[in-house]
This record gives C-alpha cells, sequence and structure tokens, in this order.
C-alpha cells in the first residue's frame, strides 16, 4: 500500500485549488477596487474615503467604496456627500486632515473648513503642484497624496 494513492493526490489538489482560489478572490477584489480608484479622473467621494479609511485601518479592505463613503459620513458628518459625486483637492485636504488628524496652523484652527485644509496641506509640502480649492484630482495624484502624509508621520514617529 503506497501513501501517494491517485485518490489522496486528488484529493489534496482539490483542497488546494479551493483554498487558493479563495485566497487570490479576497486580494483580487482589493486590487480590483485600487485599480479602478487610479484609473478615475475626477476623484469620487466614495473612493477617496476607501483609500483614507483603508490606510489608516478604520475599514477592511473588503469594504465596498459605498461602505466606505457610509463610514466616512458618519465619522466626519461636514464631509458627506453622495459616494458617486467628484472630490475637490480642497475636500480632499479636508478630509486627510480629518482621517490623520493632522494638527493645522492657525487659520485651520479658527477656521478648520476645506479651504485651510488645503493651504495647511500646501503649507506643509505634501500637495506639492498648483491647487486650486475647485479643483478636482485623480486618484493617482490623490495616492501620491497620501504616500505623502504617510511619509511624513512615518518621519515624525522615527524621531
Amino acid at each position: 500500500m503506497t501513501f501517494f494513492s491517485s485518490k489522496k493526490i486528488s484529493f489534496f489538489a482539490v483542497v488546494l485549488i479551493i483554498f487558493f482560489s479563495a485566497v487570490f478572490t479576497a486580494s483580487a477584489d482589493f486590487n480590483t477596487t485600487i485599480d479602478s480608484i487610479l484609473s478615475e479622473e475626477s476623484l469620487s467621494y466614495g473612493s477617496a474615503s476607501y483609500a483614507l479609511l483603508v490606510g489608516t485601518e478604520v475599514i477592511s479592505d473588503e469594504a465596498t467604496v459605498q461602505e466606505a463613503a457610509g463610514e466616512m459620513s458618519k465619522m466626519f458628518p461636514e464631509t458627506a456627500m453622495e459616494w458617486n459625486e467628484p472630490v475637490t483637492i480642497a475636500g480632499f485636504s479636508y478630509m486627510i486632515m480629518n482621517a490623520y488628524s493632522l494638527e493645522g496652523g492657525l487659520f485651520y484652527r479658527i477656521f478648520p473648513g476645506p479651504r485651510y485644509a488645503l493651504r495647511e496641506l500646501k503649507f506643509k509640502k505634501i500637495i506639492q503642484e498648483k491647487a486650486y480649492s475647485t479643483m478636482y484630482l485623480s486618484g493617482e495624484k490623490a495616492f501620491r497624496i497620501i504616500g505623502r502624509v504617510l511619509d511624513r508621520e512615518e518621519a515624525e514617529n522615527a524621531e
């Protein structure tokens, strides 16, 4: 009697296929969501919420863009929009300031809002390109901005 019979090999192969398909399906959903966000010409509120809340580990990467928008609206009602509405760069800046609990300067402390959030992120060189408060931003640009926020946090925590 051999240890590796054809029945055992077949059973083991089926178990491996089921396991790997379950693992890669969850990963594929996250990758598909990130790819769709990166390809957006005008970042939507739901996509911005997803990127920020997954990045701060408030929601799981298995959540949908609509769920992320709902969670962001609950956490910060002043930013609430429909999940598919485009976000301005000022609105996105305000979402970043809230999601990452960044401290602002004097005017942001007195008048917290999108306009001064944008000015604060420009001052901190997190937003490096020319930006007007009514401009829309792409998904790619949004991820670059989030990357700079994370780099800055990492540098501050290293000190």
